[in-house]
């Protein structure tokens, strides 16, 4: 089970410049004299991640006591999905004005163009958010399943852009949920060649996109009970999943597997993880694909059974899909 517990362990361990881990090498900045927005009684270390048609970007802050923190400002007017994977909740004042409530284990749809405040309270915290273009947005809302969002999103920027400046999901919340955690993770853990991991940056963004306009749909009111036991077995289907990932694995071959309707599994599976059985089994597929694919001793020919595909080429068509890039580039870069 993917534990959101996790989020509050992004900044363990760190205290000073010196621990802070090697991901930030170069990207460290101490405000300890006076600068742009007055006297900072902070460390910052602040990342920025390429990563195709998106920009990613994670910040922690250790405040030695309450600050008015002046955000990083856009290079050009973009969106930004914001994250905070923090303790508590932070004031923000969009382009200094709109006063918008960042609270923890939420995430915020903004469109920004100028300066942006944060009124940050004392102690550590840990902000990680997307960044990108018009284009990329409509894309995703042109998109079948999101028809019902596409005008009111529309309005909602046209809205935002006007005034330079707004929060795109307001008045919604969309709530930090298992699946979130996860794309965090792997877009914050990738480990790939350079040009592999701008893609596999990219599709994760990309996804965390998608699953936060669904989080925007109407939702439905059927919920069930997930009980302690319910838990607990389907954290044994996803186990089983990642073990036998080479195996035929169907969603009734699964229920039957684990004595449970497959209408409980699918339901109960995708309201506790926030994706269907179906997507998780595509997925972690895919993951491991890419993870094969970074270990040069592995023949390439070798991966498509140990993924659960029968032919090179029906699992390159899929990579290529999903990635957008094929297995080839993706182990031997241009």
């Amino acid at each position: 089970m993917f534990l959101l517990s996790a989020s509050f362990e992004f900044f363990k361990g760190i205290f000073s410049v010196t621990d802070v881990p090697r991901r930030f090498s170069g990207a460290v900045i101490e405000h300890s004299t006076m600068v742009l927005h007055g006297f900072a009684q902070k460390t910052v270390f602040q990342q920025k991640m390429e990563a195709g048609l998106f920009e990613v970007f994670e910040h922690q802050v250790i405040c030695k006591a309450r600050e008015l923190d002046v955000l990083p400002t856009p290079s050009k007017p973009s969106f930004h999905l914001h994250i905070s994977l923090d303790k508590t909740n932070v004031d923000a004042f969009v382009n200094g004005t709109d006063n918008v409530e960042l609270k923890k284990e939420e995430l915020n749809l903004f469109y920004l163009e100028a300066v942006n405040v944060a009124i940050i309270p004392k102690g550590k915290h840990c902000f990680f958010h997307i960044s990108f273009n018009n284009d990329t947005l409509f894309y995703v809302l042109k998109q079948s399943r999101f028809r019902k969002l596409h005008a009111d999103i529309r309005q909602k920027v046209e809205e935002a852009q006007k005034n330079k400046g707004g929060m795109i999901n307001a008045p919604r919340q969309v709530v930090l949920d298992a699946y979130f955690m996860m794309l965090i993770q792997d877009i914050r853990s990738c480990c790939f060649n350079e040009l592999a991991t701008i893609f596999y940056r990219e599709k994760k963004s990309m996804l965390m996109l998608e699953h936060f306009m669904r989080q925007l749909l109407p939702q439905k009111k059927n919920r069930i009970e997930v009980t302690a036991d319910d838990v607990i077995l389907l954290d044994s289907v996803k186990k089983y999943i990642k073990l036998y990932v080479d195996r035929p694995l169907t969603l009734q071959f699964l229920a039957q597997r684990f004595n449970i309707s497959a209408d409980l599994l699918a339901k109960s599976f995708l309201q506790l993880n926030g994706i269907s059985v179906n997507h998780f089994i595509h997925l972690y597929r895919m993951e491991s694909a890419a993870g094969f694919l970074a270990i040069q001793d592995i023949p390439l020919n070798d991966i498509p059974p140990l993924v659960g595909y029968k032919s090179f080429k029906s699992f390159a068509a899929a990579f290529t899909k999903y990635f957008n890039c094929s297995p080839f580039l993706f182990r031997y870069p241009l």
